[in-house]
């Protein structure tokens, strides 16, 4: 099996996750991460690897792990096994 190849992604958290109308903060490094797998759901899985510019990053608890939305939606998976949208992409 080749070995997973580094991407690279915007990821803007929301200011309220609840209600995104309120905007995100802008967060002037990428994240690297590896894309481990997909999800019944069609989320790609993937694991946070780096900050590309951790000298320009948003000081945020980025997850080890979260997943892509093909809207462009960043998500964690809670205890409970629930999607949750955290953050967006450039390509939201």
């Amino acid at each position: 099996m080749a070995k997973p190849r580094k991407k690279h992604t915007g990821f803007f958290p929301w200011n309220d996750p609840q209600d995104q109308e309120k905007g995100f903060k802008l967060n002037f490094s990428e994240v690297s991460y590896l894309e481990v797998g997909r999800t019944i759901e069609g989320y790609k899985q993937a694991q946070f690897v780096e900050l590309k510019n951790p000298e320009l990053a948003l000081d945020f608890d980025y997850p080890k792990e979260f997943y892509l939305s093909a809207e462009g939606f960043i998500l964690i998976k809670t205890p409970q096994g629930q999607f949750k949208v955290i953050a967006k992409t450039d390509s939201a």
